[in-house]
């Protein structure tokens, strides 16, 4: 009679296990099921989750420690809903590993938009999504493939509105016929053309709609054709600045009458007008001006004429207004040339006046 008993007991305890076991097996799918929806409603798509038994293993590559925490945390306490109200049935597992992010300090985003609408934007962004994000946006916006010039990942951003702002800018950008904008922190300047007036007082009237530092930190630089310039705010990024005296640089030459320090041509003055309001605007940095010469003549002759090219176009931004105890001339003769002497298209590249953007002391 007892061995009838015990072998019954056996059998129970048999089938419990049988049973146990297919619950179990049961209860792996949706279990997985119920931490994948949890990591996904958390914003953890990047973290995968595979059960082995009752033990959850996550992996992938996190952003960060914090949400390699956050997300072991969600999956420890998610509900299983197979479970009856069991909610620890399962262990959890970190696979996940990450790449501690650099610190970018300055914090730059810039994009230049050429004269036949290629864009080309560099700088930096918080995450490898930020980026794909920032593509997807310039696509849109510019209605065109952006060259991606080195857009890198890194922390230091600002605060988590830059990339928002960015948008704003590139928005902006895309309605100038060329142009650029350079951001720094909270400041910013867009510069460049457009041949509509209204278009220019647009874009000058962004900085109200931007929020809080990034507003104050607006600058803008727009230059319509035949009309006076209205630039807005100070620029207070020293890289921005100097990118600002070399887009207008680029527009155009000084020109001097020949062997002599006298300025010539109504193209050159309001050139240095444009330069002089730019220099207004980016009020908190120096302003060096260098003179520079081809090697036709004495070279003695040459280095006094370049100083006083130099000194000249000092003083004329001052008669405009322009600080003169924060500029400095200085003139360097045939001694830098940025071309071969050998021909007349390389003496007239080397014949020039460069300008050169410095922290103030």
């Amino acid at each position: 009679m007892i061995s009838k008993w015990l072998g019954a007991g056996v059998l129970v305890a048999l089938v419990c296990l049988v049973l146990s076991a297919i619950l179990s097996f049961l209860k792996i799918p949706s279990m997985q099921n119920d931490i994948r929806s949890a990591l996904d409603s958390n914003g953890h798509q990047n973290i995968q989750v595979n059960m082995d038994g009752n033990k959850a293993v996550l992996s992938g590559k996190a952003t960060s420690a914090a949400q390699k925490a956050a997300a072991l945390d969600i999956a420890t306490n998610a509900d299983c809903s197979s479970c009856k109200g069991k909610r620890r049935w399962h262990t959890v597992e970190d696979e996940m590993s990450f790449d501690a992010l650099p610190s970018q300090t300055p914090y730059t985003f810039n994009a230049v938009k050429d004269a036949n609408g290629n864009v080309t934007l560099s700088g930096y962004v918080p995450s490898e999504t930020a980026k794909a994000d920032v593509l997807l946006a310039a696509n849109r916006i510019f209605n065109t493939k952006p060259i991606d010039r080195k857009i890198q990942v890194a922390n230091g951003a600002p605060d988590e509105r830059f990339l928002d702002v960015t948008e704003t800018y590139m928005t902006e950008l895309s309605r100038l016929d060329k142009g650029r904008f350079s951001q720094e922190g909270f400041d910013g300047l867009i510069s460049g053309t457009s041949t509509d007036a209204s278009v220019r007082n647009a874009i000058n009237g962004v900085g109200q709609t931007l929020p809080g530092k990034y507003g104050a930190g607006f600058a803008a630089n727009i230059v319509v054709p035949e009309t006076a310039a209205v630039n807005v705010g100070v620029v207070n990024s020293e890289s921005a600045c100097q990118t600002l005296f070399d887009d207008l640089k680029s527009q155009t030459r000084i020109q001097f009458e020949t062997g002599k320090a006298n300025i010539k041509g109504a193209g050159s003055f309001d050139f240095l007008n444009k330069l002089a309001s730019a220099a207004n605007q980016c009020s908190a940095f120096r302003v060096q001006v260098d003179g520079h010469t081809d090697s036709v003549g004495e070279a003695t002759y040459n280095q006094w004429l370049s100083e006083a090219r130099a000194e000249t176009v000092k003083n004329y931004l001052a008669d405009q207004q322009v600080e003169a105890d924060r500029m400095t001339a200085k003139g360097y003769g045939e001694e830098k040339p940025r071309a071969s002497n050998d021909n007349e298209e390389g003496r007239a590249l080397n014949r020039r006046i460069d300008f050169t953007v410095t922290r103030g002391q």
